[in-house]
């Protein structure tokens, strides 16, 4: 173990340096971990991966040794999975934060996570594993959640949730359980990334530049965007930069204007909560496939979940109603179905416009009753 130590290879992001990050997955294969470690890295970290279950005394050195690289520019922090828990708690004084995947059921009742001297948060697969819940419902009731720690059930996943490879491996709650280790670890050694900034110029090659490639290069290498409602867009480079070049850049009216209603952050994500009008000049595949343009005007509520690797964008979720979209442009007869026109992004706008006017009658029915 002394000699994978000293012979440390750091995996960095694109800029060459990141916080430390100490990453400990177990006995695992040699693939997953580097899987991990480019993860990590991309995330904007400076990670050593530490092979095979490690003791105390050399987790602690391998903290020192990351700690005193050049490539490191704070921390470090540690991710530990399984078995490898307990040796990363032992060295805790090493650490600015600890995140602990599916630690053994002895750790969790042997010890008091309050008198821990850095904030660590737990992350337990619970699926058909009564221990594991037991033990997440202990540590949860006595944390110091002042400080940022925190315990995380994942029901939905079984113990070993968090690893690629693993029979267990559920790329789903993974995600969801990186967010989550995210949230501790930037809040306490960083980086701290402007995403709103990041995705503005993101857009603003998509709809000022118009040029593909500079789009592509603000996005991860395998990127993937979901126009939810027609399902276009695409899944990595190829696919996604052939989608932007011919069915995006020039498929954009010129009289097109977008208003941005709220931004949510997360630790790896923003939230934009927009109303876009735009004149359906011109063929527009993403919103209207295989219909001509109609010179109708369109207003949109739309929301966009757009996901962040680092500084990177890594994929887009693009949501909006397909039902108003099409009875603006005059293509769909509604009759007397509720669905909205572009009152809908002007209520969006405006919260004071008439609420109900789809249930008009059944309102009435309320009348004056008692509240």
């Amino acid at each position: 173990m002394g000699e994978n130590i000293d012979d440390a290879v750091i995996h960095v992001h694109d800029s060459g340096k990141g916080p430390g990050l100490l990453l400990l997955c177990g006995d695992v294969a040699p693939c997953i971990v580097e899987a991990r470690a480019t993860l990590f890295a991309e995330e904007g970290y400076a990670v050593f991966p530490l092979n095979g279950v490690p003791a105390t005394e050399d987790v602690a050195k391998a903290a020192r040794m990351l700690s005193q690289r050049s490539e490191c520019t704070g921390g470090p922090v540690c991710v530990a999975h399984d078995g490898t828990v307990p040796s990363a708690v032992s060295a805790a004084d090493e650490f600015d934060a600890i995140i602990a995947f599916d630690p053994p059921a002895g750790l969790c009742h042997g010890f008091d996570p309050a008198s821990l001297p850095c904030p660590v948060v737990f992350q337990f697969g619970t699926k058909n594993a009564p221990g594991a819940a037991t033990a997440a419902q202990h540590l949860s009731a006595r944390l110091d959640p002042l400080n940022g720690s925190r315990v995380f059930d994942w029901p939905d996943a079984a113990p070993g949730f968090a690893l690629p490879g693993q029979p267990a491996f559920d790329r789903r709650v993974d995600s969801l359980a990186h967010s989550r280790a995210l949230e501790l670890i930037r809040r306490v050694v960083g980086p701290h990334y402007d995403y709103v900034a990041l995705f503005a110029e993101h857009i603003r090659h998509e709809f000022e530049t118009r040029d593909v490639d500079a789009t592509m290069a603000t996005m991860i290498s395998d990127p993937y965007v979901n126009h939810v409602a027609t399902l276009a867009g695409g899944v990595g480079h190829d696919m996604l930069k052939r989608f932007y070049k011919y069915h995006f850049v020039d498929q954009n009216s010129r009289d097109r204007t977008s208003i941005t209603v709220s931004h949510t952050l997360g630790p790896d994500r923003v939230v934009l909560e927009l109303v876009v009008r735009f004149k359906h000049d011109q063929v527009l595949d993403r919103y209207f496939p295989g219909i001509e343009p109609t010179q109708e005007y369109v207003e949109l509520a739309t929301v966009l979940i757009v996901k962040f690797r680092g500084d990177k964008v890594c994929h887009e979720h693009i949501y909006w109603d397909q039902g108003s979209a099409l009875k603006q442009i005059g293509v769909l007869e509604t009759g007397d179905l509720p669905v909205a026109g572009a009152e809908a992004a002007r209520k969006v706008l405006d919260e004071h416009l008439p609420s109900n006017i789809f249930m008009a009658d059944a309102w009435a029915t309320s009348d004056g009753k008692p509240l």
